[in-house]
């Protein structure tokens, strides 16, 4: 659900010029982020040559006056490495098919969440009518992949069984409590493990809390269990689901390792 506004300096492009873009621009949106085909808007917003301004040089990219300014609004959900192939991608289709410089090919990303849509009537289509490919929760999972994942850093593990883990908690990353500590420490956490091992499509963001839980208990390490409990449950596992793996564990994890992963499991998820 991409909204696209592209400005440009107005005598430096032309109809079948931003066409061209336009479609190319579609085509990276669908091949990285999966959008379908008909779910794309894009407006473009010509600047008079006294009100296009910018740095020819910022972060030694040497820009010129053909500069596209191109900002798109979107679902979250995409990884960083996401991101990063469809930054390269899309420059590098525009730039062999549109005859126009990589440099000139200024990209931002703006987040939202499904319930900042209205697509027409006064109506929140995304929460009240989703189309059928949001229908499925492991689909609304996925889409949301990458705010979880973060999640996923944003806890400090050293935490006691017994704090009660807030959303203030999971709002922190984890990263940046190691990176006093050890710079490259946090920066693999977030590069390596997050952005990448987390973010590989061949297995969901369940099965991967799933496997996780599974490799925690069975290694007795109940500092973490309580963050990534609370992460399954965002993935969708449910309190007695993750009470039955626990039961199911007892007889090839241990019955002492389990029994303390239950009672974490207790303090955390509490039975309503």
């Amino acid at each position: 659900m991409p909204f696209i506004r592209t400005s440009y300096r107005q005598d430096r492009h032309n109809s079948v010029q931003l066409q061209a873009y336009a479609e190319t621009l579609l085509e990276s949106l669908v091949e990285h982020f999966q959008i379908p085909l008909d779910d794309f808007f894009h407006v473009f917003h010509a600047v008079e040559p006294a009100g296009f301004q910018f740095s020819p040089s910022y972060l030694d990219i040497k820009r010129s006056e053909e500069l596209l300014f191109i900002e798109i609004t979107l679902g979250s959900g995409r990884s960083r490495k996401q991101k990063r192939n469809f930054y390269q991608d899309a420059a590098e289709r525009i730039a062999e098919r549109c005859h126009i410089r990589p440099e000139d090919i200024f990209i931002i990303l703006v987040e939202t969440e499904l319930e900042d849509w209205s697509f027409g009537l006064g109506k929140a289509q995304m929460i009240d009518t989703p189309p059928s490919w949001l229908s499925d929760p492991e689909t609304i999972l996925e889409l949301k992949a990458h705010t979880e994942e973060q999640n996923t850093r944003n806890c400090r593990t050293g935490r006691l069984p017994d704090e009660k883990l807030s959303e203030s908690m999971l709002e922190n990353s984890a990263g940046q409590a190691y990176a006093d500590i050890s710079p490259a420490f946090a920066d693999y956490t977030q590069r390596l493990l997050f952005d990448e091992v987390w973010a590989d499509p061949s297995l969901t963001p369940r099965e991967r809390s799933l496997v996780t839980l599974s490799a925690l208990v069975t290694a007795g390490q109940s500092e973490q269990l309580p963050y990534h409990l609370h992460l399954a449950e965002k993935h969708g596992w449910s309190r007695d689901e993750l009470s039955a793996v626990c039961t199911h564990l007892a007889f090839y994890a241990g019955w002492p390792r389990t029994a303390s992963a239950l009672k974490i499991l207790e303090h955390e998820l509490p039975k309503v």
